[in-house]
């Protein structure tokens, strides 16, 4: 996994003025969004339009001289820190982990601008331009139009844009796409990831001098890949999942989310709640737009009430909040719960690759207390900000029963910063008055080396009873100095329930669009690392969407016996593969997808009594 240092600047922080402040309700609203959903076409293109879903237009980068870059008023001068068109990913990147090439359909040319290869001090307000202008007088002034195209990036504080000119680029019409509000710092793409933009705003129908371009605004940040770009007519009937969020009813708690609850908390558990964003995508009016929530094993599928702004009519292009307060609440199981959020528009969606969210891996039962859904997206140093300040990070968790805690466990990530040699840590418990903290557990310091990357550090004081309440559960440094030791960030969380807290003064700062820190209780006390990895497999699919077959590539650490199964959103296994022994060392097969109906899907990997999800979507 690769992690940049989180610096604490303006815009990255918020301050914690609020313990119990309303989560998610008036996130901003963008033009499009993340999406996993594209159609694959090779080449150049100039079509009649025929129907909703047809290719009008596409360029693959396959004639370099097709695209320029145009540097804005804010770019540094020189060759550093432009578009470029490439057939490779630098081999800077592809050093620290990142793929060879971006996976799109056509290959190998691809547009690719590189912020972390430019260095510090230096700022990208670049954009990559079609030379040429797109004929779309034939189609009908109003007829609703997306734009389409493949990407791979890497985000840390960056901005993505599209833009649409229809007047031979004169002026221009703006959509920002990978927002920090859906693709939080630090956090990787799909290898590739399919994008797409409802551009009917822009009113490019009628137009026969249409321009469009990909503008990135960023410094010292990380990359942004595009290809295989496309216009096609948008569908009538398209509602799109943005964002969702897990919450353990906020109007009486913190609001975390929680992907372990041991034994002795189901019982005063309040139960998770949902909380999402979607947007109809398409060109009709949908007048009773909502989502769904839906966990086959436990039986429970709950349908949200009206939107939080708009009820549940939404025109074309417009997003609203939508909330699932039944709550999801299940028994005690030796096997994970998995829960889909899907938009439900109360008839039949030509896109339904677009439109579901998951929440998986919820393990019911046990002993250990965790936010994390042990799938590491990034890391967080504490260490960082105007005169290198220290920060201790910590989990806000709710004790809804009373839990003996042990140890404290911590995921040091694998990758730390070059240089690296040891640093002393430790944790603590504060447990919330009703004005301030007080800490009531505390552990001896520990020497964290090379020899605990990649693994949980526990870190153990006396057996402690923590009474039900609101905790911070702390991570420490205990010093200044030069190291920068990472711990794991994994799933995005509900705003306010992730902080950090200044060692200079005390001071209590909150992490804007935040990760869930790989941060755990146990009531087990001993010290130091086990061998535990987060998401071991290296597991990855592609292509996704996928058509008539899906290749699977994983690592193993040792021998181990392989089954792969694939399911449906319901539950249903359609695919099963007993691959036997296999080595350790990396490997691959191919999932035969031809019979499989146009839809999402869940590939799970099982190895060593442990299994890994990825989800699968049938495009054909």
């Amino acid at each position: 996994m690769i992690m940049k240092k989180i610096y604490l600047l303006a815009g990255a922080i918020i301050a914690s003025s609020s313990l119990f402040a309303q989560r998610l309700a008036n996130t901003p609203m963008v033009a499009a969004a993340k999406s996993t959903n594209s159609v694959s076409v090779k080449g150049n293109s100039l079509v009649p339009m025929k129907a909703e879903g047809d290719l009008v237009w596409s360029n693959n980068f396959g004639t370099a001289s097709d695209w320029v870059h145009v540097s804005g008023p804010n770019q540094t001068p020189g060759a550093v820190g432009q578009w470029q068109i490439l057939n490779a990913v630098p081999a800077t990147l592809v050093s620290q982990g990142f793929n060879a090439t971006i996976q799109s359909a056509s290959g190998p040319s691809f547009g690719f601008i590189d912020s972390d290869g430019a260095g510090a001090g230096k700022v990208q307000d670049a954009y990559l331009e079609y030379t040429g202008t797109i004929n779309l007088s034939t189609l009908a002034p109003g007829t609703p139009l997306y734009l389409e195209f493949t990407e791979y990036y890497r985000h840390y504080q960056e901005e993505n844009f599209v833009e649409v000119s229809v007047d031979g680029g004169t002026t221009w019409t703006t959509y920002q796409v990978n927002p920090v509000s859906e693709v939080p710092v630090n956090t990787n793409s799909l290898v590739p990831e399919f994008q797409i933009v409802n551009i009917t705003s822009a009113n490019a129908a009628g137009s026969a001098t249409v321009k469009v371009r990909f503008h990135y605004v960023g410094t010292y940040d990380w990359f942004w890949g595009v290809d295989d770009i496309k216009i096609t007519e948008a569908y009538q009937n398209d509602g799109k999942m943005v964002r969702s969020i897990m919450t353990s009813d906020p109007s009486n708690s913190q609001g975390c989310d929680y992907y372990m609850i041991p034994d002795n908390q189901i019982a005063d558990f309040p139960g998770h709640e949902f909380i999402t964003i979607a947007e109809n995508m398409g060109a009709a009016t949908q007048t009773n737009f909502k989502v769904r929530a839906i966990e086959p094993v436990s039986g429970y599928n709950e349908l949200s009430a009206a939107g939080v702004t708009y009820g549940n009519s939404l025109a074309s292009g417009v997003a609203d909040t939508f909330k699932i307060t039944t709550p999801f609440n299940p028994a005690a199981s030796a096997t994970p719960y998995n829960v889909t959020i899907s938009v439900d528009l109360g008839l039949t969606d030509a896109n339904s690759a677009n439109d579901t969210t998951s929440f998986r891996g919820i393990k019911v039962g046990g002993t250990e207390f965790a936010r994390d859904n042990n799938v590491m997206s990034g890391g967080i140093t504490s260490f960082g900000g105007t005169g290198n300040e220290i920060i201790g990070w910590f989990n806000y968790m709710n004790i809804f029963a009373t839990y003996s805690v042990g140890s404290v466990k911590t995921y040091i990530p694998q990758t730390q910063a070059a240089g690296f040699t040891t640093d002393d840590v430790y944790a603590s418990i504060e447990q919330y008055n009703g004005t301030t903290f007080d800490e009531v557990f505390v552990t001896p310091t520990y020497s964290v080396t090379s020899a605990d990357f990649g693994k949980w550090l526990s870190l153990s004081s006396d057996v402690t009873d923590l009474e039900p309440g609101l905790y911070r559960v702390v991570f420490h440094r205990s010093e200044n100095g030069a190291n920068t030791l990472r711990i794991g960030m994994a799933q995005a969380c509900p705003e306010g329930t992730v902080g950090g807290i200044k060692q200079s003064d005390l001071t209590t700062i909150g992490l804007a669009d935040p990760n869930a820190l790989m941060i755990r209780l146990s009531p087990i006390s001993y010290l130091g690392t086990n061998e535990i990895d987060a998401d071991p497999f290296g597991l990855n699919v592609y292509p996704n969407p996928a058509n008539d077959q899906a290749n699977v590539t994983f690592s193993l650490v040792n021998d181990a016996a392989v089954v792969v199964t694939v399911t449906d959103l319901a539950g249903k296994v359609v695919y099963t593969s007993n691959e036997g022994s296999n080595a350790a060392g990396t490997h691959s097969l191919t999932i035969n997808t031809s019979s499989f109906s146009n839809g999402v899907y869940m590939v799970n990997f099982s190895a060593n009594n442990e299994v890994s999800t990825q989800k699968l979507v049938i495009r054909k």
